[in-house]
């Protein structure tokens, strides 16, 4: 193997040989780097000798991720091994154990992956149908009152928007919890009185159409892998004699049930090596991971070895995520949080020992803003990018912001002062494109004669070019006729084309001739005619995954025997509010992962920046509601559209479940729920400054809306870790 010169902290992991081995790693440790390079080492020492080595992650640009890097080591190294090692998320591992032996869980060998788009398509579409068919006042009846109609309608379309993650959420707990529907409609039937009655007939539903679609969901798998592995001894040690080694990347972010498939195949050999990074554990609060699991697994493994030193960040931002883990573990006031954060203490590399160091700076870099009002800060942010941007232009910039509606609202104002940038969100404009061109397309379809419709299709969808008055001039020429003689009759072109090879005039002539060949294509069925459309404009990988969706999507309406006309197609492409398609765009364009590049400017909220890193970050919306810090605060979890019993939905549900399995009422849910609330957005606000390699900017403002200044009861505060976090800078500053 090639020689590499290991830092201090990695030496005694790539020494590994055996056992079970915890990997604790600080952001910028170099994690991967390191699995990748002891996978190799271990293939090409021959130590899995006739059986294979295992690598799960929880990502599929993860996955990839590693494939290209082991294969690139044995490559340099000129080792073959392609079959000696499998990398997979933990999912694929559960499907493959399930397809070993699918009569052991009583299935048969056609059932198929209902993906996480597919399940958003079926358990949306069951709400729909609880709310049409007698539900819709039991789901009202949780809303508070509101005299006007304006607040009636901001307070319906928030509690709809809270009400698909709640089922969604409830449901994954019952079957983690082995309450199946014919369970919960017993427990139910006897008189129970709670919020899992509006959860029940959606279950329910949901539950008999994925059986009607031969369907598994992510949680069926894992549940369905851990009871065939556990029931069947054959199937067992197959498993247990295929992987001789199995590493966990991200464990921080298992949960239980995934720990004990791993645990199973693991016992034969022992040899498991987890690496994650506690501090990160930022998905808890809408999944089942807990990075409990992982802090039992370091208690409890042969060998523990911390991975503290990052070269990612400057020694002053490395200094400031030092000091929230210092706060926090020792000093925070709510005492239940003081365990959020390990307390592991990030380390700088070493100089002059031919390690990748850290970055320096010639000034501290690192500032906090407070404005009047949310608009202000927007505004401040994009004026500071736009400044940066001039004069670093190769630097890379991150802005960060609490929810994916403040995304568009970065968007809008880096776009009015002509800044490129990538927007990683759902209602991302440009990753919503590719549906907005099918939705004009279907528009001019619907009104055929209408030149307007036809124009603005060109215009949106097939012209592209750098000649914008070129193009507006020939659009106005093509205003001079009706849309059948621009379609139909080629004898036009020749009074509209001054130039056949000019990009501006084959594009027109490339729209002319697609949307002729969608007019005169069959609509009996409008799945394929999406599919149709995608086809013909000839779209990129990730684009055309979202066209097999909606078409996938049309299709499963008309299998439910719902009537769906080509103007609902254009409605629901158009509608930024479906959860569906926004939740398509979420997971198609991450399968490959995102890396800025230099220059690049990103948005994204704090969840998306886990695992990027930029040169210089902002940190938006630091006030106390987006980051408490003790229980008597507002909580997002504590919904403020619903009424004063049920306005933390989560907390109830949880607490009727344990109520059906223990009979128990416990009164300390809502409690609990606040608790990991504040933990794991202690984690997020660490993991977002851990993103900064040389600058951050942490900011936030006293009210959320303009109209509000000046008004005491509407005002915000700072979070109070912006508050202690501004001791350290101030007196940084002051050197």
């Amino acid at each position: 193997m090639n020689k590499i010169n290991y830092r201090e902290d990695q030496i005694p992991i790539i020494k590994y040989e055996g056992g079970t081995m915890a990997v604790p790693a600080v952001p910028g440790a170099g994690k991967t780097f390191i699995v990748t390079n002891l996978v190799a080492k271990l293939l090409m020492e021959n130590k899995h000798a006739g059986s294979k080595i295992l690598i799960l992650t929880y990502m599929n640009s993860a996955v990839n991720n590693f494939k290209g890097r082991i294969k690139s080591i044995l490559e340099e190294n000129k080792i073959k091994e392609e079959n000696s090692y499998e990398i997979m998320t933990i999912h694929s591992l559960a499907v493959k154990i399930i397809k070993e032996k699918p009569e052991v869980v009583m299935l048969n060998e056609e059932f198929s992956i209902a993906d996480d788009l597919q399940k958003s398509i079926i358990l949306n579409e069951c709400i729909n149908n609880f709310r049409l068919h007698g539900g819709e006042k039991a789901f009202r009846w949780f809303l508070k009152e509101q005299k006007e109609e304006r607040w009636r309608d901001i307070t319906l379309d928030a509690w709809e928007k809270g009400f698909y993650d709640l089922v969604g959420n409830a449901i994954s707990e019952l079957k983690y919890k082995n309450i199946s529907p014919e369970k919960l409609e017993n427990i139910i039937s006897n008189g129970h009185k709670g919020m899992l009655n509006i959860i029940r007939p959606i279950y329910r539903q949901y539950d008999l159409k994925l059986k009607q679609h031969g369907l598994l969901d992510y949680d069926d798998i894992l549940i369905l892998a851990h009871k065939a592995l556990t029931v069947d001894e054959d199937l067992r040690a197959k498993f247990q004699n295929r992987y001789k080694y199995v590493f966990e990347d991200e464990c921080q972010d298992s949960n239980q049930i995934q720990g004990e498939i791993i645990k199973i195949i693991c016992e034969e050999n022992n040899n498991l090596v987890r690496v994650g990074d506690i501090n990160q554990s930022i998905t808890g609060t809408f999944s089942s991971s807990d990075p409990k699991y992982f802090k039992e697994f370091i208690e409890s493994s042969n060998n523990t070895y911390r991975m503290n030193m990052s070269n990612r960040s400057s020694k002053d931002i490395i200094d400031l995520a030092n000091r929230l883990v210092e706060y926090v573990t020792s000093e925070f006031r709510q005492e239940d949080c003081r365990d959020a954060l390990e307390h592991m203490e990030i380390k700088t590399v070493p100089t002059g020992m031919n390690y990748k160091e850290n970055p320096t700076t010639d000034n501290y870099n690192i500032n906090i803003k407070w404005y009047e009002s949310w608009k202000k800060e927007i505004e401040e942010t994009v004026r500071f990018t736009k400044g940066i941007k001039k004069r670093y232009p190769d630097k890379s910039i991150g802005i960060l912001v609490p929810y994916n509606e403040q995304i568009t609202q970065i968007a809008k104002e880096l776009t009015e002062h002509g800044l490129e940038f990538d927007e990683l969100g759902p209602n991302s404009s440009s990753k919503r494109k590719v549906l907005n061109n099918i939705g004009y397309i279907i528009d001019f379809l619907l009104n055929c004669d209408d030149i307007e419709k036809l124009i603005l299709t060109l215009d949106k969808v097939f012209i592209h070019t750098d000649n914008e008055l070129g193009k507006i001039d020939l659009l106005e020429c093509v205003r001079k006729y009706n849309t059948e003689e621009i379609i139909y009759d080629e004898s036009i072109y020749t009074s509209l084309i001054i130039d056949m090879d000019n990009d501006l005039y084959k594009s027109y002539i490339r729209g002319i001739k697609v949307l002729r060949e969608i007019l005169e294509y069959p609509t009996e069925r409008l799945d394929i005619l999406v599919l149709f459309i995608g086809q013909k404009l000839s779209l990129e990988k990730e684009d055309k995954a979202v066209v097999d969706y909606v078409a996938f999507y049309i299709k499963y309406m008309s299998i439910e025997n719902i009537y769906i006309t080509l103007k609902d197609v254009y409605n629901i492409l158009f509608d930024i509010k479906n959860k569906v398609f926004s939740h398509i765009i979420d997971v198609v364009y991450e399968i490959n992962g995102y890396e800025p590049k230099p220059g690049a400017i990103t948005i994204c909220n704090y969840h998306k920046s886990k695992g990027m890193e930029w040169d210089c970050v902002f940190l938006l919306g630091l006030v106390e509601y987006n980051f408490p810090d003790n229980i008597t605060q507002k909580f997002q979890c504590d919904k403020w559209y619903l009424k004063e019993k049920y306005k933390n939905p989560i907390a109830i549900i949880s607490a009727e479940i344990n109520n059906i399995l223990t009979g128990d009422i416990e009164t300390n849910y809502a409690y609990k729920t606040k608790i990991d609330l504040i933990n794991e957005k202690i984690r997020l606000l660490y993991v977002g400054i851990t993103r900064a390699k040389e600058m951050l900017i942490l900011s936030g403002s006293s009210y959320k809306d303009e109209s509000e200044v000046g008004k005491k009861n509407k005002e915000q505060k700072p979070c109070i870790y912006l508050n202690e976090l501004n001791k350290l800078i101030a007196q940084k500053r002051k050197r």
